[in-house]
């Protein structure tokens, strides 16, 4: 990949031309019966009349979020995905940059966001604009994959595949949030959750093997390197039956503390379930 990578126009070329791929990628995702959506969801508190989710694609999450009395508000820089979420959920969906947020101060009871800190960048930006529409003691949720969860076997089968896509798949942003810890300095946000969780997926036939490579950002690959790499996968399911592919989240949440606490227990609002 060479130096000064147009991510915007990488990001926007896909999402145009795929709008509603991750999230049918995502949504086969599954530990215990339930999705990655799922799961972010619950970091949410039934309490929060207001949610932002960020990044919000085609409305996987903001209709996960959906309960009595509570508003959700998606918001994009996709007009393809967002065309796809407003035909799937009432909304509101915004189109704008989520390091511009246009919302006022303390607005906003919860934010989530699947995958936008490691597409937005610099998130040290998307951060503090966060933290501007968060009103105190409510919580930032996000979810971003994970490479630690990964056992040997799905390891090498990760590299016979990034072998004949002969590029790795990335994101902008680091996958591994620990670097963001330090983002969150001077905006009032703390962490106080960093999980991992594991999920799997079935491919069965070609569709479902093409489906997922698709999905995959990768930027140094070529059509042809793409076709190569489904016809590798299904290969293998027609040779061995379906594939199980496992792959790690990783559920970061933080929380924008109160501005007076005096005794230093920042005791939310909205507070984290249980995982």
């Amino acid at each position: 990949m060479k130096r000064g990578f147009d991510w915007e126009a990488y990001l926007d070329r896909v999402h145009r031309d795929r709008p509603a791929l991750s999230e049918a990628v995502v949504r086969r995702l599954q530990s215990g019966g339930a999705s990655p959506y799922h799961w972010l969801a619950r970091a949410v508190s039934p309490r929060a009349a207001t949610v932002l989710d960020v990044a919000c694609g085609t409305g996987a999450m903001s209709r996960e979020l959906v309960a009595p009395g509570r508003r959700v508000i998606g918001v994009d820089v996709s007009v393809a995905r967002l065309d796809v979420a407003a035909q799937r959920a009432e909304g509101p969906f915004v189109c704008a940059d989520a390091r511009q947020l246009p919302l006022p101060d303390d607005s906003v009871d919860a934010v989530v966001s699947v995958l936008g800190p490691v597409v937005i960048q610099p998130a040290a930006d998307l951060f503090a604009e966060v933290a501007r529409v968060l009103r105190p003691g409510g919580i930032f949720a996000f979810i971003a994959p994970t490479i630690l969860l990964a056992r040997p076997h799905e390891l090498v089968r990760s590299l016979q595949l990034v072998a004949h896509l002969r590029a790795r798949p990335r994101f902008p942003g680091p996958t591994e949030v620990t670097g963001y810890v330090e983002a969150l300095e001077g905006t009032g946000l703390r962490k106080v959750e960093d999980a991992r969780e594991r999920y799997h997926v079935e491919i069965a036939d070609r569709g479902q093997a093409r489906e997922i490579i698709d999905a995959l950002y990768v930027p140094g690959s070529s059509p042809r390197r793409t076709q190569a790499a489904a016809d590798w996968l299904t290969s293998r399911v027609e040779r061995r039956g379906p594939v199980r592919m496992s792959i790690g989240m990783r559920r970061f949440v933080v929380l924008k503390q109160l501005h007076a606490n005096p005794a230093g227990n920042d005791s939310p609002e909205n507070g984290v379930e249980a995982g």
